[in-house]
């Protein structure tokens, strides 16, 4: 028999934990673009790209359409299926890929340190694509290096912060 019910917990995590933009961008393959910083997507409704993301709510907003879309709605509207089958939908591709925890190296605080190249420091952060087993391989691995990406940005972020107190 097949469930029909949901706890408030399962749909709270299927909405809140899934990002938005990722769901939107590399699981629903939804056309998307970054414009002056906004990160857009071309709406399931009325086909335009006046949308953004908040990260703070993990919503989607036509602002043509004046509609919000969580995780569920979009699955629902995209996939044009139902309720419990989008809810099933995200399950399933949660349940694929839990959140994982990398590890990042310490900062130094090495007045003399040379500065790196980005793009060095990026090879050293993200590693190479493994062959692929299955589509939901694919995800969790794109995941991971985003998550890991956000982790050196952070460092990043930190350390350029740091040079610019010693300046002053």
């Amino acid at each position: 028999m097949t469930r029909k019910r949901f706890s408030n917990q399962e749909l709270h995590s299927l909405r809140n934990h899934i990002p938005v933009s990722f769901l939107i961008e590399s699981v629903l393959d939804i056309p998307c673009r970054t414009t002056e910083g906004v990160f857009r997507f071309l709406c399931p409704l009325c086909s335009e790209f006046t949308t953004a993301v908040n990260p703070n709510t993990n919503l989607a907003r036509c602002f043509r359409c004046q509609k919000n879309f969580n995780t569920i709605d979009l699955v629902t509207i995209v996939k044009k299926t139902d309720f419990l089958n989008a809810v099933r939908f995200l399950k399933h591709y949660h349940h694929k890929t839990p959140d994982p925890e990398i590890p990042t190296p310490p900062i130094r605080n090495e007045r003399n340190q040379k500065p790196q190249h980005i793009e060095d420091i990026l090879k050293s952060t993200v590693p190479s694509p493994p062959s692929l087993q299955s589509p939901f391989d694919s995800i969790q691995h794109v995941s991971d290096r985003i998550l890991a990406l956000e982790q050196k940005l952070e460092q990043l972020a930190l350390q350029v912060e740091q040079i610019g107190q010693g300046l002053r």
